[in-house]
């Protein structure tokens, strides 16, 4: 009887781990959405919101800059909406780094509204 526990446990418990492990490989390189990830182990392993808390720690303090939408156009590239010194920044993103697409003043009445069409930035 323990011995066929055993050789269950013995089975099923490198099944369980490996997939975790590409579970979580899979949400940090976005090919599954974080968000059903993020809140339980995401502050650990840098998914989601959690990034750089970590274990209990409390959240920094609000910085000046801020990231008011992003959308995933693939799982390297990725387009972002950045709040920064009074603008909003329409930011490329792709593995080998970033390009500043466009900027706009940032609108003053409400900072959760949709970003409206941006006008594009010259070199």
């Amino acid at each position: 009887m323990i011995a066929d526990f055993l050789l269950r446990l013995a089975i099923a418990l490198p099944v369980v781990l490996l997939l975790a492990v590409a579970l979580l490989l899979a949400a940090r390189r976005g090919w599954v959405p974080s968000g059903a990830v993020a809140p339980a182990i995401g502050p650990w392993c840098g998914i989601g919101r959690g990034m750089g808390r970590g274990m209990g720690r409390p959240a920094a303090a609000p910085a000046a800059l801020d990231i008011v939408a992003q959308r995933n156009l693939s799982p390297a590239l990725r387009l972002a909406v950045v709040r920064y010194a009074g603008e909003e920044l329409l930011v490329g993103v792709a593995p080998q780094g970033f390009q500043l697409l466009a900027r706009r003043p940032a609108p003053a009445a409400s900072p959760a509204a949709a970003p409206a069409a941006m006008e594009e930035s010259g070199p």
